[in-house]
């Protein structure tokens, strides 16, 4: 079956219109030039659902009333192995501390050594590890505990805060290392000291393709990225690190619950910029530790869509508009089938987030959905001018667009001294040939006059226009007449080569036309002068002559 000549004109524009959203998604996914668009989204749309905060997680902190109590940080490893015993009496189920133990102290010895045993006796202390650039050189070198320390603990984990562009922390890596993603996060290797050691197939996350290749020793790897959902503060149980030195924390709060050990106070803590928040409600590194926690145990890890799938459902939603849309359709058809799928595309990413655990980011769709749209507003309007300025059968300029081309081109012909020309058609017996043919045929015949006219008005300033009823214009700026006459001659003899039967005509046997020509010479003539009048006059003498002619205005006095 062949497809009609509409059709395919169709199928051909969508084409292009849909291959030219799908790149413009592809270059915004790729480039990520609508991230912070997309960070300022997914920060609403995560305050909509926040997780509880799990009660099996506690704080303990070393906060100002700690430092008040104990002294100037940073205090003996013998501080730290006796919170390590009073925790491992109260029956804790893991410790993990966000504090460094990096270097030996050489004037405290015996506090290492307490701190070993400590952790040794304990074996549910999880300690911490990161990376660091080594001066002079700046190379990044892995800072573990101390090695009494490394052999004593039951796990490391590295403390890595990942941080966006915007300084907000809205991820982690539930592995990273030098080399290879090697170490898990500290809150992952907490919560594998009691429950069952996954396989790391079944971790959620987005997966670093680097990671199983042979990357740089010399660089930072990371693997299984996660977005955390925050908790709504204040919200983890949280105890001063010197209340518990003291008991004054009830064992019941202790026993078999996770503990986070870090820094709030003032000054020596690290701030961390959540999401939806500004900086003023910053939340300490043991906060974010305890967030990253309280998402595993939940299992509710969000993990941001792979970049295939990220690609393939954008560029579906900015391509769905084509399916919707019917060019028959009323201009509003293809607004509210942008509309809809702006709202279908937020709609996929508040639903994948909230059900599936997924993060689309929907802003590329909907830039492009947006930029489709105003481009489409913008091509109705230059239609709408252009349909306000044209005649709807011929295609030619209407009588509104002849008269003010007709008039400026006038007032620039006398301001230059240069000619300007008018030809009025008429096509012979027309009447006639409409009842005889039919009103349809009678239309066909003045699109063709008009095809002839548009083919001849060649220059910018030129205007074929529709006159009125059966008669046709043809403005010609800077044109005499001599040069208008042969026009209207060539006019003329392109509607008698189509030999279009008119078996009613008294002039011919096929369709003919009668023009008249007229032209208006500043230099020679006044300024107030009816050009339409003169056109018409000659117009009139064609006909009177027996039509099927040219007549030019005996009024034109040069050529």
């Amino acid at each position: 079956m062949r497809l009609r000549p509409a059709l395919l004109r169709e199928l051909a524009l969508k084409s292009l219109v849909g291959l030219c959203a799908a790149t413009a998604v592809a270059a915004l996914v790729a480039t990520a030039l609508t991230w912070r668009v997309d960070a300022w989204l997914y920060d609403r749309l995560l305050t909509l659902d926040p997780p509880p905060a799990d009660d099996a997680i506690v704080m303990v902190v070393v906060d100002d009333a700690s430092l008040s109590a104990l002294g100037r940080w940073p205090w003996s490893r013998g501080v730290h192995a006796q919170l390590v015993r009073q925790l491992d009496a109260a029956g804790a189920r893991g410790i993990g501390f966000d504090v460094l133990f990096s270097e030996a102290d050489d004037n405290d010895p015996a506090g290492d050594a307490a701190l070993a045993e400590a952790v040794r006796r304990s074996g549910r202390v999880a300690l911490p590890m990161l990376a660091e650039a080594s001066p002079p050189d700046g190379t990044l070198i892995e800072v573990l505990p101390m090695a009494a320390l490394i052999d004593a603990s039951a796990a490391l984990g590295h403390v890595e805060v990942d941080v966006d562009g915007d300084g907000v922390a809205r991820s982690t890596y539930l592995y990273a290392g030098l080399g290879s993603a090697h170490w898990p996060s500290l809150a992952l290797a907490l919560r594998n000291l009691h429950a069952p050691t996954r396989h790391s197939a079944s971790l959620p996350g987005q997966r670093n393709r680097e990671s199983t290749e042979q990357p740089s020793p010399y660089l930072w790897n990371r693997d299984y990225r996660i977005l955390v959902p925050y908790v709504d503060r204040p919200a983890f149980q949280r105890v001063s690190y010197v209340d518990v030195l003291r008991g004054a924390v009830p064992a019941q709060l202790l026993h078999d619950r996770w503990i986070l050990v870090g820094v709030t106070a003032a000054g020596i803590g690290r701030d961390v910029l959540a999401p939806g928040r500004g900086r003023e409600q910053s939340i300490s590194g043991v906060e974010y530790h305890a967030n990253v926690l309280n998402t595993l145990l939940l299992d509710r890890a969000i993990t941001p869509l792979a970049s295939a799938r990220q690609l393939l459902l954008g560029i579906a939603l900015a391509l769905l508009p084509l399916l919707l849309y019917r060019p028959h359709h009323a201009w509003r058809g293809a607004s509210l089938a942008i509309a809809a799928s702006a709202l279908l595309t937020l709609a996929a990413s508040a639903l994948l987030l909230a059900q599936a655990r997924l993060w689309f980011a929907p802003t590329a769709t909907l830039a492009v959905l947006a930029a489709g749209g105003l481009l489409w507003l913008l091509l109705r309007l230059r239609r709408s001018q252009r349909l306000a300025k044209s005649d709807g059968l011929t295609r030619l300029g209407n009588r509104h667009l002849f008269d003010l081309t007709l008039e400026r081109e006038l007032a620039s012909a006398h301001r230059a001294n240069r000619p300007v020309s008018l030809l009025l058609v008429d096509v012979d017996n027309f009447k006639r040939y409409n009842d005889a043919e039919g009103h349809q045929a009678g239309d066909e015949v003045l699109r063709v006059v008009g095809d002839s006219l548009l083919g001849r008005a060649r220059r910018p300033r030129d205007l074929a226009a529709r006159y009125g009823g059966d008669e046709l214009a043809l403005v010609l700026p800077e044109c005499p007449a001599s040069a208008a006459t042969a026009i209207a001659q060539s006019v003329l003899d392109d509607v008698r080569a189509l030999r279009i039967p008119h078996p009613d005509s008294d002039v011919a046997p096929f369709v003919t036309l009668s023009i008249g020509v007229a032209t208006y010479y500043p230099i020679l003539e006044s300024h107030d002068i009816d050009l339409i009048k003169r056109a018409d006059a000659a117009l009139y003498r064609a006909k009177r002559e027996g039509r099927n002619r040219v007549h030019c205005s005996s009024s034109a006095r040069a050529g």
